[in-house]
């Protein structure tokens, strides 16, 4: 485990390339590439060249509630697109899933803790059935945190009117959450969520999914990008095969991204030793 380790000198964990990538598939096909659309561009890859057999991504069902489903089909991964702002237990689906006799190579997507849950059950499998061997790909999402989902839903209700269920989407961009509902876009300054962030969230140092094989998130610089960062050599192949066969384009990430998700990562980590020193 020598090699994940989040530290001010590495806050963004150890990595071998770093690009801006967006999707080359067309909204045609139901993508909205506003944000990049490059993690669900590679996983279409993946499963168009018979490289994986099934992706574990949540979906949004409705507002803030999502599942987790096994998608194998173009199809699934593009109605599955999109932000998601609760922490879903992956276990019990994952033992479900990969149980099956036609999966024997799975990619998940989730966030840094669930990378790292993942990563150490390939590492030190305890489970009586081990499933991790089929575990070909981890990606992990850029996180500052979750939210304690019903205290959440409440704040919005009770301070800025908002019923839940009818919100489209919702993006931090730096010190301001975006709440887009149907005929609106509400702006929230993040220092009014953050009683709302849940525990584990505050003591979690991790910004990018250290223990993930891609991470991947937004830059604020850079809109319309998804920024993908390869922390091994079947990162960089996979990545480098999506764009041959044309499912996306990537350019090199300059000092300029690489300072920013920086910057967030090292914002993280001090709220993480702040928050655990209370608990000392």
């Amino acid at each position: 485990m020598s090699g994940f380790i989040v530290s001010k000198d590495k806050p963004i964990g150890d990595y071998i390339a770093l690009y801006l990538a967006r999707s080359k598939i067309e909204r045609a096909e139901g993508y909205e590439r506003g944000r990049g659309g490059a993690v669900t561009a590679l996983l279409i890859y993946l499963l168009d060249k018979k490289i994986i057999d099934a992706v574990i991504v949540t979906k949004k069902t409705r507002g803030l509630e999502g599942e987790i489903i096994v998608a194998k089909t173009r199809e699934d991964l593009l109605e599955a697109a999109g932000t998601r702002w609760s922490v879903l237990p992956y276990t019990a689906k994952l033992r479900e899933s990969l149980m099956e006799e036609d999966i024997q190579r799975v990619a998940i997507v989730g966030l840094p803790c669930q990378a790292q849950f993942l990563r150490q059950m390939q590492l030190y499998p305890l489970l009586e059935t081990d499933f991790s061997k089929k575990i070909s790909l981890i990606i992990s999402l850029f996180c500052m945190g979750t939210y304690a989902s019903e205290a959440f839903i409440a704040f919005l209700k009770r301070v800025y009117k908002l019923n839940p269920e009818d919100i489209i989407d919702i993006q931090l961009r730096g010190d301001t959450l975006y709440v887009k509902m149907p005929d609106e876009e509400k702006t929230i300054p993040t220092q009014e969520i953050l009683p709302y962030v849940q525990l584990g969230c505050l003591i979690c140092p991790d910004y990018t999914g250290i223990f993930s094989d891609i991470s991947a998130g937004l830059s604020e610089v850079h809109l319309g990008y998804t920024v993908l960062i390869a922390r091994n050599k079947n990162a960089v192949k996979i990545i480098q095969g999506a764009e041959d066969a044309g499912y996306i384009e990537t350019k090199p990430g300059t000092l300029d991204i690489v300072e920013e998700v920086k910057f967030r990562a090292e914002a993280k980590l001090i709220r993480a030793v702040k928050y655990a020193s209370m608990l000392l």
